[in-house]
């Protein structure tokens, strides 16, 4: 089995729906089959949008991602249906009452679920979005996976529920526009990957375009993290994509490496975890004044 986390790069179209043949393109480079997970970035279902003549602010991309978030999911079982692939769509806005949500398909040929963003940033604050619903722990044929989409990586408290409640894999899409926010990201996965003892795939965005406001330029590795522990890599990078650019982090073997963070290890931090807490609530955190 493969877990594949694309770096993906949106770009502008002549006509509706060519952004179909792009994705077809990749999951044949990269022979996607029944036995591959592929993971997408957030906001990459913009690029269902991204076709003839749209100069639009924020409000109006968030409006008209909405408008085609149902076509480009469409398209994404479409492309499970072919290369009976378990896929992991781009994120995009969604209408969600009377707001909207950073929402991703997650399908494979077994079924499907929606997964929505738990912690919006404060620009997504800014165009009044609204925090997404809390997902499920999906149980496929890959092992146990949840979601938390870019920021919601950086909340240890969001994936530990996960873990506790028997994830063995997190998929983390991302959309970063600074190096700093790409090192955040990354650097809440590798944590998450340290305090669970579970995989922690990132898919980033990369690219620019310059005409939409809301993902004109973005950055970022796609990479697939563990615990650095045991059997594994002394930096628990498990795999790796080209740095802001195009191209893919592919982890083959996944089922080797599912759970292997448990089964010999240096350390146990998910077991310990209430330990922690235990001596956390006692202690006296009064300022101390030496003297």
């Amino acid at each position: 089995m493969r877990l594949i986390a694309a770096t993906w790069a949106p770009v502008w179209h002549d006509a509706p729906d060519l952004w179909l043949d792009r994705y077809r393109a990749a999951l044949a480079e990269v022979k996607a089959d029944h036995d591959t997970l592929v993971i997408f970035p957030e906001y990459a279902a913009m690029e269902a949008a991204f076709y003839g003549d749209a100069p639009l602010d924020a409000q109006g991309w968030m409006r008209r991602g909405a408008d085609h978030f149902a076509r480009y999911c469409d398209g994404i079982r479409a492309l499970v249906a072919e290369t009976g692939a378990t896929i992991l769509s781009g994120s995009g806005f969604a209408a969600s009452h009377d707001s909207y949500v950073n929402r991703a398909l997650f399908c494979g040929p077994e079924g499907e679920t929606f997964v929505e963003k738990h912690m919006p940033t404060p620009y997504e604050r800014a165009l009044n979005m609204a925090a997404g619903r809390p997902g499920p722990v999906i149980d496929t044929r890959f092992g146990k996976i949840a979601v938390l989409i870019c920021y919601d990586s950086e909340f240890p408290h969001l994936a530990r529920r996960y873990v506790e409640a028997g994830a063995e894999i997190l998929l983390v899409p991302s959309c970063t526009d600074t190096e700093q926010g790409a090192s955040r990201v990354e650097i809440g996965c590798r944590a998450r990957a340290l305090e669970g003892q579970v995989l922690v795939a990132m898919a980033p965005l990369v690219g620019e375009v310059t005409q939409c406001e809301v993902i004109d330029v973005n950055l970022g590795q796609a990479r697939v993290f563990c615990a650095p522990d045991v059997g594994a890599p002394d930096d628990g990078i498990l795999a790796q994509g080209p740095r802001n650019a195009p191209g893919f982090a592919i982890l083959d073997g996944l089922e080797r490496r599912l759970g292997a963070g448990r089964k010999e290890t240096h350390v146990s931090v998910p077991d310990h975890w209430p330990e922690s807490e235990s001596i956390a609530l006692t202690w006296d955190c009064t300022p101390l004044v030496l003297k």
